[in-house]
């Protein structure tokens, strides 16, 4: 998915860079932010969306990469401390063996709300060796459901930074577009003001 949308933007950006098209400092601005302020000779506003946008992936990676060692470290936790195998469990597994001492505890419990579709056979038992471990490995899930969702957040604030990018370089270009013209002509002081579209 993501070498698709590398690719599309890749060939986008060769097409319209190979063919003399000019292109408007909006939309270099909202393919990426700082483009259209540099197009339009304001290097202080550039920097500004260009270093945002670099921390913004920087950190958004970063949360993913956390997610993902700490996804890895609760699984091997669980399999060390709840002896269970965890080759093709579902988010749900997950969830419900930091919740419950062990499978019987969970399907007692279920078979009481009558969710007969939700209990779980033999083949995904588990028991907890004591309620400590069970809590670490909560805690453990939880703080990588926590930097995935941040890093869903990040790219929501990845997608505002173009946005607000491109807005400022329309603003940029139309604030070159007017111009203030004073005149005086014979003791009377006079200010023409200029808008070209």
């Amino acid at each position: 998915m993501y070498k698709k949308i590398i690719i599309i933007i890749s060939f986008f950006i060769s097409f319209t860079m190979g063919n003399n098209y000019t292109i408007s400092p909006v939309v270099k601005s909202l393919i990426m932010p700082g483009w259209g302020e540099k197009a339009l000779d304001n290097s202080k506003r550039s920097r500004l969306f260009s270093n945002i946008e670099i921390t913004l992936w920087t950190v958004c990676m970063s949360s993913y990469t956390f997610s993902y060692h700490q996804m890895l470290k609760y699984k091997s936790f669980a399999v060390e401390h709840a002896g269970i195998s965890s080759a093709g469990r579902d988010k749900k597994y997950w969830v419900d063996i930091g919740n419950y001492i062990d499978i019987d505890a969970h399907n007692d419990e279920h078979l009481r709300w009558r969710y007969f579709d939700e209990l779980y056979d033999e083949s995904a038992k588990w028991s907890w060796n004591n309620r400590k471990n069970m809590k670490k490995f909560e805690d453990m899930r939880i703080r990588s459901d926590y930097y995935s969702k941040t890093g869903e957040y990040i790219i929501g604030a990845i997608v505002l930074n173009h946005l607000i990018s491109g807005i400022d370089a329309l603003y940029l270009l139309r604030l070159e577009n007017i111009t203030f013209l004073p005149r005086i002509n014979n003791g009377i002081n006079e200010m023409s003001l200029n808008i070209r579209f």
